[in-house]
């Protein structure tokens, strides 16, 4: 899989916000005229992106973390804590994929429409399954990525940080 398949989406989504957002505050001035669709479609492509971007963070290791105890450790131990906290992610993202499984049926069952324009409710709540399924794809590559590098005796990737630093 690409490893810039959620950047590509992500430019899009950023442009497509920028734009319709650009274009809205113009109607609005400008012609005194407003799009119905263009609010909630911005609001809908920026879930998207958040979902994008969590998995593209979960593939460099750039999340959140508290790691001055860990990288203190030798490197037999960063290597299990690094697993443990991959293991746990995978966990987390199971989840709430198999959570949402039920309020996305619902939405395609009862054919439920986002408010402002006429488009299935689905489409934003699609962004969840596939954002956490993205986190696990991108976890499980990076932790191949990690058992190769500590068989190698290369410098296991803490943090895309960490990696920027040295």
């Amino acid at each position: 899989m690409d490893q810039y398949l959620e950047d590509a989406f992500s430019a899009i989504l950023y442009i497509y916000i920028i734009a319709i957002i650009f274009a809205e505050v113009v109607g609005r001035y400008v012609f005194k005229s407003s799009m119905l669709f263009a609010y909630e479609t911005a609001i809908y492509a920026f879930i998207w992106l958040s979902y994008l971007s969590m998995a593209a963070m979960a593939r460099n290791r750039a999340h959140l973390a508290v790691t001055f105890l860990r990288d203190m450790m030798p490197r037999s131990i960063q290597l299990v804590l690094l697993l443990l906290s991959d293991v746990l992610l995978i966990v987390l993202a199971s989840v709430v994929v198999v959570f949402i499984r039920q309020p996305l049926a619902d939405a395609i069952d009862f054919e439920q429409m986002m408010v402002g324009i006429d488009l299935p409710f689905w489409i934003a709540l699609l962004s969840v399954p596939v954002g956490w399924s993205l986190v696990v794809l991108r976890t499980i590559q990076r932790s191949i990525a990690t058992i190769s590098d500590y068989r190698n005796g290369r410098a296991l990737a803490l943090t895309t940080a960490a990696a920027a630093a040295n």
